[in-house]
């Protein structure tokens, strides 16, 4: 049970880290001149997994696809304030990776995560410009989920890079947990099973989103004239 423990004190000690990170840095943001504020929207395609009693701790196994569509507003080149809506199904087989789990029912649910997320930029970006055309990020915010006809909170974050290779077109490649206040996903009490105190999803993938420039950026005149 020793992996177990360490895979969750890991995940506890990412997403405190996150919140601090995002934090510190959206109070430095906020004041940042915002003079290239765009809209974006688009689609999502991936894969979700599943953490908790079944499966405390093999990453990316059992994957099913994720779908769905996210908005953003960028603030300015730093700054993104976004919705995604996501749907999944996350599959867990009941003996597979716990041998403590004597129940013959694996794990199937579908989920419907509603996501409001703040994304920092670590370089200046700017869908369509040369420049500025990449950046790593971190993000982080609330999140519901429904299952099994129940709404439960969730709080996400992750990591992920951001490209523009086209103009008007951006690509983001990341990866998304979503720690939950709930420890009965998997229908798995862990007290019982000396697991999770609380189920985990994930979510990784791409997203392909179109830009509408509200704000021309006046810093750098270099886009593409593509």
């Amino acid at each position: 049970m020793k992996r177990i423990r360490v895979a969750q004190e890991y995940l506890k000690r990412l997403y405190k880290s996150s919140l601090l990170i995002l934090g510190v840095i959206f109070l430095h943001l906020v004041s940042f001149n915002s003079n290239a504020q765009t809209f974006e929207t688009g689609v999502f395609g991936g894969a979700a997994y599943y953490l908790g009693d079944l499966n405390p701790g093999n990453h990316f196994i059992e994957s099913n696809i994720a779908y769905g569509g996210v908005l953003k507003y960028n603030f300015n080149k730093r700054l993104t304030l976004g919705v995604a809506l996501t749907k999944t199904s996350i599959e867990s087989s009941a003996d597979t990776y716990n041998a403590n789990h004597v129940s013959q029912d694996d794990l199937s649910t579908n989920i419907t995560d509603l996501a409001l997320l703040g994304e920092i930029n670590f370089f200046p970006y700017y869908i369509g410009e040369r420049k500025n055309f990449w950046t790593p990020y971190v993000f982080g915010g609330g999140a519901a989920f429904l299952t099994v006809n129940k709404i439960e909170p969730s709080l996400p974050f992750g990591v992920g890079i951001k490209l523009s290779p086209f103009e008007n077109i951006g690509l983001n490649l990341f990866w998304s947990a979503r720690k939950t206040f709930t420890d009965d996903i998997d229908n798995v009490i862990s007290i019982d099973y000396q697991g999770y105190n609380s189920d985990w999803y994930f979510f990784y993938g791409l997203n392909i989103t179109f830009a509408i420039h509200l704000r021309k950026d006046t810093d750098c005149r270099n886009l593409n004239g593509r």
